[in-house]
């Protein structure tokens, strides 16, 4: 069954009272259990040619009968965003081997997104039924794992499959054991977690290199939650002393200068507009390689560092492609490459501490402004999906797909 549709879908406003809130809840957890068995197991694939094509597999090998040390998680809610899409460009160019951690029938990816899902079966003996994950996992009603290194905190999927991939994606933490989980907040988690936490890095990576001696930086698809993210932290630690300049589309520039994540906002035709004098670093989150080309063309020997960070631009040509080009080559940026430095230096624990207060801050502020959007069920998620690749979703709108 090919899906090639477009999408309505309804909004809502998001607001987060406190972030600090400690309650524990389970959404009808019992009812969870009950239609996960007995509903048909799937997963929602898309054309490796065109992720706008989208098929429904049948795969009742999804809720078998396990073997001894495997789990089956339902997947209850992900987060589809313009990082999403870039696991799939790159993992498409073999950057990451993103699209091979949850194996598709030929010509078709399983894309991985982060969320929450519920342990419905288990033969590992020290993994209990009910409880709540999060983590990465498929656009599929059911994933199967094999746990391993296992604490109170979490575990890892040891299956061979996910060796592709840097460890950081395989791990999965129980939200029973998440200091400050509440239910209520899990869409705000999803969506801001994993794209907060690659700000986060982006800033880290910054400091690691005392900035290249820049003075300024450029920030492109400056209305992607990664590069506000990053905005957000560099005025909030560095105003005064690091310029940023976010880069965005005619289209969203008065809703990108209303989050005040940016000392200057230009949009993608007033590159030559930008001045031409200090150090200057380029963050791509856009993936576009023209305007990573007019940036460098304008700015030439004062850019020490050019890194590509994502792909919101998914139409502007293969992901990480670059040109000879005046200043620094660019390079892909690695985010589980900075994950890997921190955790060296102040270990697994203190990083995550350090990430999540961070967080908090840009949570609080993104609740004035994000707009959530759920989409139920393959047919729904599949139009929901083709909206933002074909540039109808509103960089406001949160989009929470529900298995």
């Amino acid at each position: 069954q090919l899906i090639n549709v477009s999408a309505s879908s309804k909004h809502w406003a998001f607001f987060i009272d406190t972030i600090y809130a400690i309650t524990y809840g389970q959404d009808s957890l019992e009812q969870t259990k009950t239609s996960s068995m007995t509903n048909p197991a799937y997963t929602l694939s898309l054309d490796i040619d065109d992720f706008r094509q989208a098929r429904v597999e049948q795969r009742p090998e999804l809720t078998h009968d396990l073997i001894e040390g495997e789990i089956c998680v339902r997947v209850d809610k992900i987060a589809m965003t313009a990082n999403s899409i870039s696991y799939g460009f790159a993992g498409k160019s073999g950057l990451i081997r993103y699209l091979d951690i949850y194996p598709a029938n030929e010509g078709f990816a399983n894309l991985p997104c982060w969320g929450y899902g519920d342990i419905v079966q288990s033969k590992h003996p020290d993994i209990t039924i009910g409880d709540r994950i999060y983590g990465f996992l498929p656009i599929a009603s059911h994933v199967t794992m094999v746990p391993g290194d296992i604490s109170t905190g979490g575990f890892t999927d040891i299956r061979e499959c996910r060796a592709v991939v840097p460890p950081f994606y395989n791990e999965y933490a129980f939200t029973k054991s998440e200091p400050g989980y509440a239910a209520e907040f899990e869409e705000a988690i999803m969506l801001f977690r994993p794209l907060f936490g690659t700000s986060f890095l982006m800033q880290s990576y910054c400091e690691d290199h005392n900035f290249y001696g820049a003075t300024r930086i450029v920030v492109t698809s400056a209305s992607a939650k990664t590069a506000m993210g990053f905005g957000y932290l560099m005025r909030k630690h560095f105003s005064g002393k690091i310029e940023t300049i976010g880069l965005t589309s005619t289209k969203n520039k008065g809703f990108v200068e209303s989050l005040d994540c940016y000392d200057v906002v230009v949009t993608y035709d007033e590159v030559g507009l930008i001045p031409v004098g200090p150090e200057t670093l380029v963050f791509d989150v856009a993936g576009n390689e023209d305007v990573v080309a007019a940036l460098h063309t304008r700015l030439g020997d004062t850019i020490p560092y050019s890194g590509a960070v994502g792909k919101t631009h998914w139409n502007a040509g293969a992901f990480g492609a670059t040109r000879d080009l005046p200043g620094a080559k660019p390079v892909f940026w690695s985010a589980p490459d900075q994950i890997a430095v921190l955790r060296e230096r102040i270990g697994s624990g203190a990083m995550m501490r350090q990430m999540g207060a961070a967080m908090i801050d840009f949570m609080m502020a993104a609740s004035g402004w994000i707009k959530l959007s759920e989409s139920h069920g393959p047919e729904a998620m599949a139009e929901k999906i083709q909206d933002m690749l074909d540039g109808e979703v509103g960089a406001e709108e949160g989009i929470i797909l529900r298995p």
